[in-house]
């Protein structure tokens, strides 16, 4: 009988392996389909607005010459994403409803982290060889809530994220074949990044160092050698013409300009204060330790101990033979530089920070890429370590952990949907009313859009006065019907309201008013409230 379900069993895993990449299209299929339907559920980010009117500048800068981007204190905020959801929106003739702007900017933003996912699987499939750890580390970058929510509305940091991983896939295909039509393609797509954020610029500092690693540790011979370096200064030359061609702001003074843009990165000039285990500390004055905590308390658990794993045994191999290690493993070490090389460039020189670690997004794919080398290796051990029955009972557990891992995540995910942005491990606290205390929940005011429609539900008012707390509570309005937006009118005092509304942005404690008509929470910790007060 047990002889009969191992052939079962076997025929099974034949018929999937010579069909793997039906299974892959479907996987692919299922998430576009889920994507496409919840795209509508998400509400305005706090400074969806200015990113917005960015794009909109640098259009009317390239058409009409209007100077106003050339003034405007934003103007080196990379501009290449926006003028592309500007460019739709005109194409589309959305100029009259904002609802219909919003929702198709978030949808053209998850389109984009979408494709960002198809090259993400592609370059996990090439690390590990493996068409199934592909798919795997595809799911670890969708099971992870923070980005998974970010991914339908945040047009700055995803966009970031998802050029950030096709520019290094890009990067691994010119470094494995250095031909023109390679050095073309990643040309293009470094550009296109560093006109998303200027941080960007880290990627062709890789591609210099490890083309001259390339030359100098294999030894190519000299015919190839300098056929490399003419490629090489062909990348340079399209990256700058590219760079500058999607950047108005660049145009009337390239260099420059250029240069204002990575110093006004450095040090962005934001004065807001963050909440930061219990203490409000400005932007400015941020502990060396900000971003790793963030990172450490936002991320599933199981991805952590995984990525310190495939750290330490990247790091181990590293030094045992370096030379040895880039020849074998050069991938590696792009991945290790692409998440420490920013992480350790923003402590060391305090770059100015907003709430919670979105700004530093474009890292997490080298964490998942490493968490996996961990996850892999402890699997691989297993199989040396113990004997066939010890490591077939050690392998399930594995994968045992690894699914109810997962499964977590996931519960975590429907449940609060579409609050995904504010997950936390167990790590933060021992509940969320602790982790209310120390750190700040719905700081993008999101929540807001749930509360104006109970409001406009509710109340049969023709004119309903409303207070909010924050900017988000007034643009939110935005992603309702008109004959919602109508309805409603802001007010500028509490007293003058008939409802007050917040999010607990820069203000943890509970309000005064006794009246509350609505709340919403996640694991118990109320991230928006709304007040009934006249």
């Amino acid at each position: 009988m047990k002889k009969l379900q191992d052939e079962k069993f076997s025929k099974i895993r034949i018929l999937i392996e010579e069909n793997y990449k039906i299974v892959v299209c479907l996987f692919f299929v299922a998430y576009l389909f889920v994507g496409v339907n919840i795209f509508k559920d998400y509400g305005i980010p706090w400074d969806e607005e200015d990113v917005r009117y960015n794009g909109i500048m640098s259009l009317e800068y390239i058409f009409y010459g209007d100077q106003a981007l050339l003034t405007h204190a934003e103007k080196y905020h990379g501009p290449a994403f926006e003028i592309l959801l500007v460019v739709i929106r005109r194409i589309l003739n959305l100029t009259r409803d904002p609802r219909a702007v919003y929702l198709m900017r978030h949808l053209v933003t998850f389109l984009l982290f979408y494709t960002s996912l198809l090259f993400f699987y592609l370059l996990c499939r090439r690390r590990f060889q493996s068409w199934k750890i592909g798919l795997l580390g595809s799911l670890f970058l969708i099971l992870s809530p923070r980005i998974f929510a970010d991914s339908f509305y945040n047009s700055k940091d995803i966009a970031c994220l998802s050029l950030f991983i096709i520019s290094i896939y890009t990067l691994v295909r010119y470094l494995d074949k250095k031909i023109l039509r390679n050095a073309s393609f990643h040309a293009l797509t470094c550009a296109l990044l560093i006109d998303v954020r200027i941080v960007g610029i880290i990627v062709p500092f890789f591609t210099i160092i490890f083309l001259g690693a390339d030359l100098l540790i294999t030894k190519i011979e000299e015919i190839k050698s300098t056929k490399i370096v003419r490629s090489l200064l062909i990348y340079m030359i399209l990256l700058s013409f590219f760079t500058v061609l999607f950047w108005p702001a660049l145009w009337p003074n390239p260099l420059y300009s250029f240069i204002g843009a990575l110093k006004q990165m450095s040090h962005y000039p934001w004065p807001g204060n963050v909440l930061y285990f219990g203490k409000y500390i400005n932007s400015a004055d941020l502990p060396w330790h900000y971003i790793p905590v963030w990172i450490i308390i936002s991320t599933p658990v199981l991805y952590i101990v995984c990525f310190f794993t495939g750290c330490s045994i990247t790091v181990k191999l590293l030094l045992k033979d370096p030379r040895q290690f880039y020849i074998n493993k050069r991938d590696d070490l792009i991945y290790m530089l692409w998440f420490f090389l920013p992480l350790l460039t923003v402590i060391v020189l305090r770059s100015v920070l907003y709430d919670a670690w979105r700004q530093m997004f474009f890292i997490y794919p080298a964490f998942l890429i490493l968490a996996l080398v961990g996850l892999t290796s402890l699997f691989g051990y297993s199989k040396i370590k113990f004997r066939r029955l010890n490591y077939k009972i050690i392998n399930t557990i594995f994968i045992i952990i690894v699914a109810l891992s997962l499964i977590d995540v996931t519960k975590f995910m429907v449940r609060y949907h579409p609050f995904q942005n504010v997950y936390f491990n167990q790590l933060a606290g021992k509940n969320m009313q602790e982790v209310k205390a120390n750190f700040e929940l719905d700081y993008w005011g999101l929540s807001y859009r749930q509360a104006l429609e109970y409001i406009l539900k509710n109340d049969s008012d023709s004119i309903i006065k409303i207070y909010v707390a924050n900017f988000p509570g007034k643009i939110n309005a935005n992603i309702l019907n008109a004959a919602d937006r109508c309805r409603l009118m802001y007010v500028k005092k509490p007293e003058e309201a008939k409802y007050f509304l917040s999010n607990y942005r820069g203000h943890k404690e509970e309000y005064p008013y006794k009246e509350e008509l609505f709340s919403i929470k996640v694991n118990e910790a109320k991230i928006m409230v709304v007040y009934r007060i006249n």
